[in-house]
Order: structure tokens, then sequence, then C-alpha cells
């Protein structure tokens, strides 16, 4: 796993300061996340993930926006949908968060291995991610 500092994963309802917190994120759980400093990616896992004291949810804070590209392949056959999350503070247009996943590195494979810069996407949804 890369070092680097912490990222504030969205999370829809924190727990209170001090309180248990919740078993999240489930078993089998999965992140891509693209880093917007150097536009390498790695997938995390349950076990990268450690709790931090927070109050307040995400989307109520100001000039942070998780973004979440969900790509469909454009190989023929494969259909398989993979989600890209980019923690953006520049407020990235649709057009550049599709962009900055396309030119990630290593380069952006979809579920099946097919990287999406040879086989194409066949549909895409850009959207800000409250929680993952």
């Amino acid at each position: 796993m890369p070092s680097a500092a912490r990222i504030r994963l969205p999370y829809p309802n924190p727990p209170a300061s001090g309180g248990n917190p919740p078993a999240w994120p489930p078993d089998g759980w999965q992140l891509r996340l693209i880093c917007t400093a150097c536009d390498h990616w790695y997938i995390y896992e349950k076990g990268d993930v450690q709790w931090a004291p927070y109050t307040r949810p995400l989307g109520e804070e100001t000039r942070v926006d998780f973004l979440c590209v969900e790509l469909e392949c454009g190989e023929p056959g494969c259909h398989s949908r993979t989600r890209w999350h980019v923690l953006d503070n520049s407020q990235m247009s649709e057009t550049e968060a599709f962009e900055f996943v396309l030119r990630a590195d290593p380069v952006a494979v979809c579920e099946n291995g097919h990287p999406f810069s040879i086989s194409g996407t066949a549909s895409r949804a850009i959207r800000k991610a409250d929680s993952v």
C-alpha cells in the first residue's frame, strides 16, 4: 500500500466523536482511489481503513468533493462496470473527471482487466459521492 497522508472517506452518518465506530466498511469492500497529486491509483480494502474523529458528513465540508466515475467497459461482450473515486478539491468538471480517470497510472482497467484506453467505454456516469 502506498504511504500517504490520510484521506477522509465519505461516510453518510459519522458516529459521535469518541463513540464506538460502526462495523464499516463491510467485508469484501474495495475502493479504487486515484490520487490527484500524482495520478496513481490503488485499490483500498477494509483493512486499510482507520477511523478518525470527524463530526460532520463530508457533504457539509466546503471545497471537498469526493467524485465517483463509473465506467462500463467497451470491450465486446464484457459489460463490466467499474467505479473510480477521486478526492477533488479543484471542482473538476465531468469531462475533466472522466479524462483524469483515463490518464491514471497505471492504466485504468475494468474488472476483467481490459484497459479503457484501448477498449473504450460503453457508458459513463459521474456523480458526487456522499458515501463509498
